[in-house]
């Protein structure tokens, strides 16, 4: 499963997002347009799952689901980028206390939420990109087979 990993949120200069990163203050709409998009990766990997877990220092933060389509880009650094069609099923405020802050929802976007925010996620590769294993899903994940979360 692809895994998204971020720096605290900072303001950006694009024209379709204020902010890149996380960060618990930010609005939940400028936090899932500063997490769903423009990231290099094979695009087809990364929505595979219907979900992405995002982590600041390997702690799942926030979760985006629905992952279906998305939108391509050649960028001026000549890297194609892809912006994904996503819902931010949920984000946590405090690490000590990984409460869900999105309490409206699918049934299946409010539980993969649940299951995922404040875990921590070892994944591997090198850019904000990275995959888990299923070994390092939490155990009821390991259970759901084909997406997590349906499209």
């Amino acid at each position: 499963m692809a895994v998204l990993r971020v720096d605290v949120a900072k303001h950006v200069p694009d024209e379709d997002r204020p902010f890149i990163g996380f960060h618990a203050d930010l609005a939940p709409s400028d936090l899932l347009e500063a997490l769903r998009g423009w990231w290099v990766g094979r695009p087809e990997k990364i929505a595979q799952a219907g979900i992405l877990p995002v982590t600041l220092g390997g702690f799942v933060v926030a979760v985006l689901t629905g992952l279906s389509s998305w939108d391509t880009k050649l960028t001026d650094d000549d890297l194609i980028r892809h912006r994904f069609d996503a819902r931010l099923a949920g984000y946590i405020s405090d690490l000590d206390q990984a409460i869900n802050m999105i309490t409206t929802g699918t049934a299946d976007d409010l539980r993969i939420a649940e299951l995922l925010l404040g875990k921590r996620l070892k994944s591997t590769s090198g850019g904000p990109i990275a995959y888990v294993s299923a070994a390092s899903v939490p155990s009821t994940a390991s259970e759901i087979s084909g997406p997590l979360i349906p499209r």
